[in-house]
């Protein structure tokens, strides 16, 4: 290790040229710390690697970062595309797949879970991209629930250390603002045909046969969760049940207990990536990052108003975690509801 405080600025050129393989004589690209001080981050941005000699080999792993809950819609107007839509990641993994460009695919993943039925999509969707090309889960700081769902499906799963992952498990409840109406005033009405037909109805607690029905349905979901996690990973139902039930693993328990198979981090995944696209080790490939974050002056403003407005959102996420489409949630979550006085569902 060269220490860099010692040197004068000539003698740090010649040693970065030494490193990246360029002539004493030749010019080292540079970039003027100016351009980023005045014309911002989006102009660096644009600036292509090779103009640095900073380019990859001509193999190239595709890099898919899934971050936040995971939700169907496309965000309320306050906050469009926050966290994970599986309809937006759907069409980024889809269009990976029909891609010839790509030796293989990296899934980085940082989501304590959200929607069953958008976690089920995503999942089917990485199974497809799987069976086309390699495909490496690498966790973050959190891959829960859902998020553990997403990296069910690809082919090797890495984990941090301390990455919070597991919590194979639903939760699901319904508002009951029941008692909240009443101080208000508000009077709602149903018309319904069907036994059943009210059964998310949000001003009254559960009946006895319809909290039978649902904790009934929330089963069916857990033990459809748990007996895919347990095929996709090659264990027995009952081994899988043993780890199962909502429980937490850190990286390193969770690698003791067969759900991930490497601890790493995303350099590790890189290596696998290559490993299972039959790409040498010391081979250099194009990592190409697939979705990245918008800056739009449209996502800046309605970030903004959001801030302003926070009960909007707020009401947002309380009505898509409760709504009839997609009740039973993926997630990890320190919350527990209640389906009727004195009973909790999970």
């Amino acid at each position: 290790m060269v220490s860099l405080n010692k040197l004068h600025f000539w003698e740090v050129k010649s040693l970065l040229k030494e490193r990246l393989g360029i002539a004493e004589k030749k010019k080292l690209p540079l970039i003027d710390y100016k351009l980023v001080y005045y014309h911002g981050f989006r102009k660096y941005s644009r600036i292509r690697k090779w103009s640095v000699g900073l380019s990859g080999g001509k193999d190239r792993i595709a890099v898919i970062r899934a971050s936040g809950r995971i939700s169907s819609g496309g965000g309320s107007l306050f906050s469009p595309g926050s966290g994970i839509t599986a309809e937006q990641l759907i069409k980024k993994i889809s269009k990976v797949r029909d891609s010839k460009r790509y030796k293989a695919v990296i899934i980085r993943i940082d989501s304590p879970g959200g929607g069953i039925q958008a976690s089920a999509l995503i999942w089917r969707e990485i199974k497809l991209l799987a069976d086309s090309k390699p495909v490496v889960a690498s966790m973050v700081d959190v891959a829960a629930s859902g998020g553990y769902s997403m990296a069910m499906a690809a082919h090797a799963i890495v984990s941090e250390n301390l990455t919070l992952t597991g919590s194979i498990g639903v939760v699901t409840g319904k508002v009951n603002f029941g008692k909240l109406y009443e101080k208000i005033g508000f009077n709602k009405e149903l018309i319904s045909k069907g036994r059943y037909a009210e059964l998310y109805t949000s001003n009254r607690p559960f009946r006895p046969e319809e909290e039978k029905l649902f904790a009934e349905r929330a089963q069916h979901m857990y033990k459809q969760f748990r007996d895919e996690a347990a095929r996709s990973r090659s264990m027995s139902v009952d081994r899988m049940e043993e780890i199962a039930q909502g429980r937490v693993w850190t990286g390193n328990d969770a690698a003791s207990r067969g759900l991930v198979d490497a601890i790493g981090g995303f350099s590790r995944a890189v290596a696998i990536a290559k490993h299972k696209a039959n790409i040498p080790q010391n081979k250099k490939v194009t990592l190409v990052e697939v979705s990245k974050p918008s800056f739009s002056l449209k996502n800046i403003l309605f970030s903004l108003l959001s801030s302003a407005i926070g009960m909007e959102t707020t009401l947002k996420h309380l009505r898509d975690d409760f709504a009839m489409s997609d009740g039973v949630q993926a997630r990890m979550d320190g919350s527990m509801f209640n389906g009727s006085e004195g009973s909790s569902l999970f």
